[in-house]
């Protein structure tokens, strides 16, 4: 048999909730009485929830759009690879040495961040799960543009 509260309606915590750290148990009333509200609770879990999703979206995205101005810009300024008509974007060597150190700096950045606001929401005894499931997007993101900047560094230096 389940154990299911006897109102359903006053379950405030989801199953997302339930690897919440647990808040420390009041020892007197004046504990008891700050605590805060069970449905405000419930409400910030859903926003940590909505936070992750957005971040996520945002890292993407601005990772995306950095690499493509990166880019766009290179193929702009034109330069010795991109003379023989090729859909070559990094007409340069300097060009590329420069996309391939730069452009694995916001996932970078963003997987760490991600992984700061994950560990202040467990102290916070708010929802972290949804974070940590971000932490692993941000971490084959970082991983994809380092593979794909190291082949391009290294084909950089095998050239020389």
């Amino acid at each position: 048999m389940s154990q299911r509260p006897e109102h359903p309606e006053n379950d405030l915590t989801s199953d997302a909730d339930y690897a919440n750290l647990r808040r420390p148990e009041p020892q007197s009333f004046d504990e008891l009485a700050d605590e805060p509200d069970p449905l405000e609770i419930a409400a910030a879990n859903r926003r940590s929830t909505r936070q992750a999703v957005w971040y996520m979206l945002a890292v993407l995205v601005i990772s995306a759009l950095y690499g493509f101005a990166v880019a766009l810009a290179a193929r702009l300024m034109g330069g010795p690879l991109c003379e023989d008509g090729t859909a070559t974007w990094l007409c340069t060597d300097g060009q590329r040495t420069f996309f391939s150190l730069t452009t694995p700096i916001i996932p970078f950045f963003g997987m760490i961040g991600c992984a700061v606001i994950m560990v202040r929401k467990l102290h916070r005894y708010l929802r972290w799960r949804s974070w940590m499931a971000i932490f692993w997007v941000m971490a084959c993101n970082f991983m994809l543009w380092t593979i794909t900047d190291i082949q391009l560094f290294l084909m950089d230096s095998a050239a020389a």
